[in-house]
């Protein structure tokens, strides 16, 4: 499936930008299939019609909205794979890039986490990059089992699929008003997998 047809140019990135972030807000309070064309306008501060400068249809902002973190942290994380630390550094420095990017991305990867996305036009696409962070992160567990870091026992699928849970539940309960910061989050869960996937001397 081709990916939206998005009309960036230099001159308009910085405006589009902006427009991808009033986005991201309006789906996180409104929920995806509330939210209009008309809202994210309003948050932009510029008329509904403008948005076609930049846009067919809302499904081509969710795919933005989305993107933009995904890639991101794939990539991080391929530079942490593909090095050669050990894979508890790696796991470690994997686990601290996905609170990162949730510091540094908190509606858009709500927005991720709520999969409105997945019946959408461009669910496939979307799911298309999220099954690689997936399946980086899983090279990092079966790469401690098999050099004898973590434990043997330990099913590489569901392990991954634990530490999402643990991680992107923060949506659900984390606020700025409250008294965690994301380091200490980070320290917290960080300490509680790597303690759970060590092979025991």
């Amino acid at each position: 499936m081709a990916k939206p047809n998005i009309k960036r140019t230099n001159k308009s990135f910085e405006k589009f930008n902006k427009i991808v972030d009033a986005s991201a807000k309006v789906f996180r309070e409104k929920g995806y299939k509330a939210a209009t064309l008309e809202d994210i306008a309003n948050e932009v501060g510029m008329l509904k019609g403008s948005l076609y400068y930049y846009i067919e249809k809302k499904d081509d902002l969710l795919y933005a909205v989305v993107e933009r973190p995904l890639n991101e942290m794939t990539e991080n994380l391929k530079v942490i794979v593909n090095s050669s630390d050990s894979p508890s550094i790696k796991l470690e420095k994997a686990l601290k890039n996905h609170i990162s990017s949730f510091e540094k991305y908190q509606s858009e990867l709500f927005v991720w986490i709520s999969i409105e996305w997945f019946k959408t036009e461009f669910g496939g696409e979307i799911a298309t990059v999220g099954d690689e962070y997936d399946r980086l992160f899983r090279k990092i567990v079966i790469d401690g089992i098999e050099k004898g870091e973590f434990r043997s026992d330990l099913d590489p699928k569901l392990m991954t699929f634990a530490i999402f849970g643990v991680y992107n539940y923060m949506q659900r309960w984390f606020s700025p008003d409250n008294k965690y910061s994301f380091d200490e989050i980070s320290k917290q869960f960080n300490a509680f997998v790597l303690q759970g996937v060590w092979r025991k001397p």
